[in-house]
């Protein structure tokens, strides 16, 4: 049984994490289309699952959601590097491979950014995405996020130095979740 809905969004729902879902999350946190989406080359085992769960949610300036849809575990959503006295947040999100290309990010980023505006009164919220991942790209975009810069060579992916693009959204561009309705844009990696 899953915990109770936090978020809704279209299509989708979000969770606290809990123990029962650490095994999809380690599967997928571990896939080299999922993880490279991140930067990340590190494998998680069981206890490191558990330890970036416990990072998320132990700390106060990063929250973690579990994606679903129709009651299957989809994806992850979740923000960090909080800062309220500027009043922004990162987002980032991931949707597994076998469920990508249904709308499933754009959705929940677009219900996270609703949260971040409405619940937690932010004004700003941030994203990256590496160079190498339209998915993602289109998802921001759809959400309403603006391109706002480069930060070049920024990450260690498969043997070369990528670069991030830098988006944002500011409370006052936000149409709320139902903007970003629509064709799914998710494709593979960081956004999805």
């Amino acid at each position: 049984m899953s915990t109770p809905v936090f978020l809704r969004g279209d299509g989708v729902s979000l969770h606290p994490v809990e123990e029962s879902d650490h095994e999809f999350l380690r599967r997928n946190l571990n896939r080299p289309d999922v993880r490279a989406g991140f930067g990340a080359a590190t494998v998680l085992d069981e206890d490191g699952v558990a330890g970036y769960v416990e990072g998320y949610t132990d700390a106060d300036d990063k929250e973690i959601f579990l994606v679903r849809a129709g009651g299957d575990r989809v994806g992850e959503a979740f923000l960090f590097d909080l800062a309220p006295q500027r009043g922004s947040v990162e987002l980032g999100y991931w949707i597994a491979p076998a469920h990508q290309g249904n709308g499933y990010a754009t959705a929940a980023a677009a219900a996270v950014v609703d949260y971040c505006f409405t619940e937690r009164r932010l004004h700003k919220v941030n994203a990256r995405v590496l160079a190498f991942n339209d998915g993602s790209r289109a998802v921001l975009e759809k959400v309403g996020f603006e391109r706002e810069g480069c930060r070049r060579d920024d990450f260690y992916v498969d043997g070369e130095y990528v670069d991030a693009d830098l988006y944002g959204i500011v409370e006052d561009e936000w149409d709320g979740p139902s903007s970003a309705a629509g064709a799914p844009a998710d494709g593979p990696g960081e956004g999805d």
